[in-house]
């Protein structure tokens, strides 16, 4: 059977962050019990679609799942094993904002087979924090890490920020600080980007923000790496570091061009070389459900140089980076051939490698990755 993801989008929030421009649905607690017969009945028309497919990860991301009730998280659950095959060896997370978990919801969660935590924890600086717009503060993290360590999570990830408004030097090797003391599994460490309709994009162009230049955020990145090492969180992709045996296995789904299935208002999927996105309106995905429709905004079919580009730009997130003969075998492309130039001009200068047949960014090669990617040849 063929091997698929699974992600489940809970848009609920407390509140929204500055920054987020995720799918997200604060202060609209009203809709929780209807959002959940939606996405229900939206998880029930792909049944026939997956007869010959073998969930191994399911990912239920957000917003804020743990806000909600965690009956809902049982019942999706419940209907998921209803309908689909599920792996014994499924790696299974949910994803957790400070603040907003107790121990019966923990324990729901490990009843059902949640076996891996995303903890929202973006930094340990509480004056940070208040600046991003989050609720919590550091001592919420301790509390809430030490009630799952208790009830037998041992696949738990932080997720970091670097790159944020006033943000020094000092603060970066504070987050690391207390990363040893926590004793995490897995750190996202993701660079804060402004995105529109954001109200840090607001603030920006009102020059009210007071963000990094590209040299510190380079000086940043750097420190990040070399001393998460140090704790055996070794970095395997641009943002990602892990012990060993606790990469993400769903966000690799991703990074190694391997087919998922999005469920719930603005999720997306990958399909059988078929790229999809849901609405992102809630009223639309209401509509499109009750007439018993996927609620499909989009639809992108992948032809050959897509899928080789893609294969390419998502393989070399990795630290491992593309191998040369996968990319013959699978499309016939010989990215040596037309590229010997180029990619020798590239390592000259220091930023690619080949590796046992894979090639890859150095350090410095991540810093202009873009480039690289517009130069080559496909």
């Amino acid at each position: 059977m063929k091997e698929i993801g699974l992600y489940i989008h809970i848009p609920f929030c407390k509140s929204k962050c500055l920054y987020c421009d995720f799918t997200t649905m604060p202060y609209q607690d009203k809709r929780i019990d209807e959002y959940f017969k939606l996405l229900l009945t939206e998880i029930e028309m792909y049944k026939n679609k997956l007869e010959d497919c073998i969930i191994d990860t399911i990912y239920i991301g957000g917003g804020t799942p743990s806000y909600v009730d965690s009956k809902y998280i049982v019942e999706v659950n419940n209907i998921i094993c209803k309908y689909f095959n599920i792996s014994k060896d499924l790696e299974y997370t949910i994803e957790i904002n400070p603040g907003t978990i107790s121990y019966d919801k923990i324990n729901d969660y490990k009843r059902i087979g949640i076996n891996r935590t995303s903890i929202g924890v973006q930094s340990f600086n509480d004056d940070l924090l208040k600046s991003l717009g989050r609720s919590h503060n550091t001592n919420i993290v301790f509390n809430d890490l030490s009630m799952l360590r208790k009830a037998g999570f041992k696949n738990i990830s932080f997720d970091l920020m670097m790159g944020l408004p006033n943000q020094t030097i000092d603060d970066i090797f504070y987050d690391i600080k207390n990363i040893n003391i926590l004793n995490p599994e897995h750190i996202s460490w993701y660079s804060l980007i402004i995105e529109e309709n954001t109200r840090f994009h607001k603030l920006c162009k009102e020059d009210k923000l007071s963000l990094p230049d590209e040299e510190k955020d380079r000086e940043i990145y750097s420190v990040i790496i070399s001393e998460l090492e140090k704790f055996n969180l070794v970095q395997y992709e641009i943002s990602n570091f892990s012990k060993k045996g606790y990469e993400s296995k769903h966000n690799l789904k991703y990074w190694n061009v391997k087919e998922y299935l999005g469920i719930g208002i603005g999720a997306s999927g990958y399909l059988e070389w078929h790229r999809y996105t849901n609405v992102n309106k809630y009223n639309e995905y209401k509509n499109l459900i009750h007439k018993g429709e996927k609620p499909l905004s989009n639809i992108e079919k992948l032809n050959t140089k897509d899928k080789i580009f893609e294969k390419i730009i998502m393989n070399m997130r990795l630290t491992k980076g593309v191998n040369i003969n996968e990319l013959k075998e699978t499309f016939g492309y010989d990215i040596i051939k037309l590229n010997k130039n180029i990619l020798e001009n590239y390592m000259k200068l220091g930023f690619i490698e080949i590796i046992n047949g894979n090639i890859l960014f150095t350090q410095s090669g991540f810093n202009i990755s873009n480039k690289f990617f517009v130069d080559i040849n496909i």
